[in-house]
């Protein structure tokens, strides 16, 4: 009968001991240094001598959101498309229903949630797909994005088509193009294979898909079977996904839609076959995007699609004064499809194509203008003698919305490159005394707005619209003229060099 009073107090003296061990000091803050260059703040504690974190801030810092269930009495967080589920006094938690041991209980102090340090770096990391590091002597956490996994690869039959789909841990950049006959490629930078994968043997209008790692990256090859004509890149978020759709269009040389729209935009009573005489007589503007397209915005609101139109309509004012016949791919904010502008231009017999467009990237501080033409090409080809040194690559890195791209090779702008260079270094000599921005030279590029023009074609970056300066300039009516007259006057003195003109 002894024992039992003495076991009782050994338990109170256990639990004593337990309460005084587990102090909890609160006060401190961790920096944290996010991936996007943000700095945020998370408040710390001493619990038992480890770091915890406040899970309120946690959750904030990586833009997650918190869930409680009272059926369960668990807190979750969702974190995109991932939930961690997480109870208090538990060293396991849930990613997504898989268990991770996070060394160390989760602890509530005053209704707060607090996690260790393990849970930050562990489950968190993998929910965002970053490296988290905790530097308890400096105080700070850093979070590094990782690339994104290919988990799977598949090919389904959809209506219309085929689509290989490439299932991903997480969203992530992605770069497609069509380089030679028969094959579509694409590369995921900084991605890597969660585990090997065969090769993909062919289903419908796909033969095969292949993926490879390399050293920046992931790249992939979608084979297509000859009866393949066109393609759709998307990526998608829930799940994360590319998704390339091949599909088989019925071949045309002009589709009924597109003579109709064409004939709308020529105007009442133009004949796009005649023929005015010899030399440059016509010019199709094309101003880039529109309707639900708007391009790119500056941080005022600024939309391309406005700026493009603005431009190309005070173009086409200067080429008429100057005697040439001038029409335009869109004169007001309507949509048209990539590929129909060229065909647009091919079918009013334009002599030269003229793509109107603003700048973009990731980093405010890139300006200028710029001047390019078309070639087959993976990368810029910088024409070094009227280049600046600082000339950029077009496009930006971010994640790519998608587009259909053409997979009729061999376009006829391929063999129109010195003509289309003469005049893209005619309009940039012409722009280059005429605006303020930075010049960022003349270049060749990939571009698929060009690639089906049957006649000298040049794509004009007025400016950056995504630069304060530059944005500044494109929303000013005077600069826009500068630019229009600039153009004009290049188009001009190219023409000159053939002669033909209507005057």
């Amino acid at each position: 009968m002894s024992r039992a009073p003495r076991t009782g107090v050994v338990a109170a003296v256990a639990l004593v001991t337990a309460l005084l061990c587990c102090t909890f000091a609160s006060g401190d803050v961790f920096s944290v240094a996010l991936d996007d260059g943000r700095t945020d703040y998370i408040e710390a504690a001493r619990i038992d001598g480890a770091w915890y974190f406040r899970l309120a801030d946690v959750a904030r810092a990586v833009g997650a959101s918190r869930h409680w269930s009272p059926r369960t009495s668990k807190m979750s967080l969702a974190v995109g498309i991932h939930r961690i589920s997480l109870a208090s006094d538990s060293q396991f938690v849930a990613l997504d229903g898989e268990p991770i041991n996070v060394h160390r209980s989760v602890v509530t102090r005053d209704g707060e949630y607090w996690v260790p340090t393990r849970f930050v770096t562990s489950a968190v990391g993998l929910a965002v797909n970053s490296e988290i590091a905790v530097d308890e002597a400096g105080a700070a956490i850093s979070v590094v994005k990782l690339g994104a996994l290919v988990m799977s690869v598949g090919l389904e039959e959809r209506p219309g088509g085929t689509a290989a789909v490439i299932a991903l841990n997480d969203r992530a950049e992605f770069a497609i193009r069509s380089r030679e006959r028969g094959r579509i490629d694409f590369f995921l930078p900084g991605a890597a294979l969660l585990d090997s994968l065969d090769i993909l043997e062919g289903v419908g209008l796909v033969s095969s898909v292949v993926v490879e790692e390399s050293e920046a990256g992931l790249n992939g090859v979608v084979r297509v079977v000859p009866s393949a004509t066109a393609y759709d890149a998307q990526m998608h978020t829930n799940p994360p996904r590319l998704e390339v759709l091949v599909v088989a269009e019925r071949e045309q040389s002009v589709p009924p839609p597109l003579l109709k729209g064409t004939k709308n935009l020529l105007g009442m009573g133009a004949n796009p076959f005649a023929v005015l005489d010899d030399g440059i007589t016509t010019v199709m503007i094309d101003p880039g995007h529109g309707g639900t397209d708007r391009g790119h915005a500056g941080s005022s609101g600024l939309l391309e699609k406005d700026v493009t139109l603005a431009i190309a309509d005070e173009i086409a004012r200067h080429l008429r004064h100057e005697g040439f016949y001038v029409f335009m791919t869109r004169s007001s904010d309507s949509r048209v499809p990539l590929k129909r502008r060229a065909e647009i231009a091919n079918l009013a017999g334009a002599d030269i194509f003229i793509s109107i467009h603003c700048g973009a990237w990731h980093s405010t501080a890139a300006s200028g203008f710029r001047v390019s033409y078309y070639v087959p090409v993976p990368d810029d080809v910088v024409d070094k003698s009227s280049a600046g040194t600082r000339g950029l690559r077009r496009g930006s890195p971010g994640v790519r919305r998608g587009g259909v791209g053409d997979l009729r090779w061999g376009g006829p702008q391929e063999n129109l490159t010195d003509e289309s260079r003469a005049l893209a270094r005619a309009v940039r000599g012409r722009m280059s005394g005429a605006l303020p921005n930075y010049d960022r030279g003349v270049g060749g590029a990939d571009l698929a707005v060009l690639a089906g023009c049957a006649m000298p074609a040049i794509l004009v970056e007025a400016g950056f619209i995504t630069n304060a300066s530059d944005a500044t300039l494109l929303a000013d009516a005077g600069f826009r003229e500068d630019v229009a007259r600039a153009v004009a006057r290049g188009v001009a003195e190219y023409s000159d060099s053939f002669g033909g003109r209507n005057q």
